[in-house]
């Protein structure tokens, strides 16, 4: 048997093609062939793929000897459908608009448009073949301003770019923001009970939360945080909390802040100490922007993992 051997831009176009393919047929083969050049027998990769070995000795011979352009084609497309492909793509633009909240919604849109009628798990099986799959939307700030998220993205690279020159001062980046957990507030969810049943479940108050001001690098992913159990977050406490970065790293030159708009960053004793420390720069993230602050991600795990 002919080994299959792959050149590395050969097994990335191979897994671009593997990632991008909605027909399982397709998806097996491109599999197939990754799986023997990674040293895996014929007998191991059948087994894997539910497939024959000949199946398996079929798809092999003919990347071999016709290439991957002839793997991937199918002369079996299967039942094309009670729909044209200039209907396929009206409905495809029209799901994109997100206006369906469920399948019958759809197989209705179907039978008023194309006069054309699908059984609830007909409608079903369409919309798989058409790759149309049913997730959650991505919610995000309405108020947000697109154009100075990208602006900050960009900064970001900048800062990035320039902490990588060889001249460049020992820099590090921190995106920090604060976070006031209560413990036990999402212990609060629903089960099976008995009728008439109370269940209780203690939680916490927002008088006993607990304060944290968390920094999060994304060049090394170093976490530190700054905790207080009494009082709340002001200037003072973030210029101590400063302190502590530069305790920490007391070899860095340069420390580059991305902070939202909470008033105690502008506050005139954290202006006092950064002219007395220049080289501590606050970076500032735009408004209804948590989608481009790294350590929102870190808070999110916590509420639902920790807490």
């Amino acid at each position: 048997m002919k080994p299959i051997v792959l050149t590395s831009e050969q097994r990335k176009e191979i897994e671009r093609r593997r990632k991008a393919s909605l027909d399982r047929r397709v998806y097996q083969r491109l599999t197939a062939v990754l799986a023997v050049a990674a040293g895996k027998t014929r007998e191991e990769v059948a087994e894997l793929l539910g497939a024959s070995l000949s199946q398996l000795g079929e798809w092999l011979r003919v990347f071999r000897n016709e290439g991957l352009e002839a793997l991937c084609a199918l002369h079996n497309k299967g039942d094309p459908g009670n729909l044209n492909p200039q209907q396929i793509a009206q409905l495809k633009s029209q799901v994109s608009s997100g206006c369906f909240r469920n399948s019958d919604q759809i197989r209705h849109w179907i039978e008023a448009t194309f006069a054309v009628g699908y059984s609830s798990t007909g409608v079903k099986d369409l919309l798989k073949r058409i790759g149309v799959s049913y997730h959650k939307v991505s919610g995000f700030l309405w108020k947000a301003d697109p154009d100075k998220q990208q602006a900050f993205v960009k900064r970001v690279a900048r800062h990035q770019r320039e902490a990588k020159r060889p001249d460049a001062p020992r820099t590090r980046r921190y995106y920090v923001d604060a976070c006031h957990p209560v413990w036990g507030l999402d212990l609060v969810y629903c089960c099976w009970l008995l009728v008439g049943q109370r269940f209780l479940v203690g939680m916490g108050s927002g008088r006993k939360r607990l304060n944290i001001l968390g920094a999060y690098c994304p060049d090394d992913h170093e976490y530190i945080d700054y905790r207080l159990t009494r009082g709340n977050i002001n200037g003072e406490q973030f210029v101590n909390f400063l302190r502590l970065l530069r305790s920490m790293h007391p070899a860095t030159e340069r420390f580059i802040l991305y902070v939202d708009g909470a008033r105690y960053y502008g506050s005139p004793v954290v202006k006092e100490w950064l002219k007395r420390h220049q080289g501590f720069h606050l970076s500032t993230i735009p408004a209804y922007s948590p989608n481009v602050n790294l350590i929102e991600r870190m808070w999110k795990f916590m509420r639902a993992k920790a807490l």
